[in-house]
């Protein structure tokens, strides 16, 4: 249960694509995280261990003409760039008004060709691990930065094929989430 990592089944007919080829990196925005504010301030240590954000200690940041411009909305994808857990993957799922930190990338997704929530999923998986790890730079801190991410090879299933396979993997990650509620 600890160690479960979604799957996609590829299959030999889907075509291999560079991230770049479908989506825009974009960097955060750079500020210190106050305690009070009028939007929350997504950094690299609120992702959750599931690709999804952490509700404890949020922290926040006036929301200024340059903030608003890392404004998040529902379903952006957010890579960690930086740091030990560099190349971590979370949607925004939340209803709130939120800004992300500039060690964070957001995927600016052509939707026409990658379903975001496809992409999460496919970044909770081995095969991206592995890739992230062949492609990040530095020793002493990790370095994941936009010219490195658009590398990644994606699977790239026609949309109808990418949402059957992340409702797939939704129901697969109630099932393991109910068990390590039972454990």
């Amino acid at each position: 249960v600890n160690n479960y990592k979604p799957t996609i089944s590829i299959k030999p007919e889907w075509e291999m694509v560079e991230l770049g080829d479908v989506c825009k990196p974009e960097y955060g925005f750079t500020e210190t995280a106050k305690d009070k504010g009028e939007a929350r301030f997504i950094r690299i240590t609120d992702i959750g261990s599931d690709g999804k954000l952490k509700s404890t200690d949020p922290k926040y940041v006036a929301l200024t003409k340059e903030a608003k411009q890392s404004v998040v909305k529902k379903n952006d994808i957010l890579v960690a760039r930086t740091g030990a857990t560099y190349g971590k993957t979370m949607i925004f799922e939340e209803e709130y008004l939120a800004v992300f930190a500039s060690f964070l990338i957001r995927l600016n997704f052509d939707t026409d060709k990658v379903y975001p929530k496809y992409y999460w999923a496919f970044a909770q998986s081995i095969d991206y691990i592995q890739q992230a790890e062949r492609l990040m730079t530095g020793g002493g801190q990790p370095q994941f930065n936009g010219n490195a991410i658009i590398k990644i090879l994606i699977p790239l299933p026609p949309i109808s094929e990418q949402i059957k396979i992340v409702n797939d993997i939704q129901n697969e990650m109630q099932l393991v989430s109910t068990n390590k509620q039972l454990v």
